[in-house]
């Protein structure tokens, strides 16, 4: 039993994966939207604030105050780990910023 179940897991972190790109680009595309269309000059940070914030949310609506909790906190340094060397590569790729 411990086999099916190790399969499943495995066929639905596949699954997650290959739709996670998708997903990033819907997400990001709606956060742009909002950021040009605001008018009021922080709204690009309130709307970076609000998605963070949605995303705690739903995860504590779906798994309860702890555990919610403990899986935002898990998929920020998991995605974090995952695109700290993508980003430095789009930060060596640009330059660096004026001082």
């Amino acid at each position: 039993m411990n086999d099916n179940l190790s399969k499943e897991f495995d066929r639905i972190t596949d699954l997650g994966r290959a739709h996670s790109d998708e997903y990033t680009e819907r997400l990001l595309a709606f956060v742009q939207d909002m950021e040009a269309s605001a008018p009021e000059p922080f709204m690009p940070l309130l709307a970076d604030i609000a998605l963070v914030r949605a995303l705690i949310v739903h995860l504590v609506i779906r798994f309860g105050p702890e555990r919610g909790l403990i899986e935002a906190r898990d998929a920020f340094n998991t995605t974090f780990d995952q695109m700290k060397p993508i980003l430095e590569n789009m930060e060596k790729a640009k330059g660096n910023p004026p001082q």
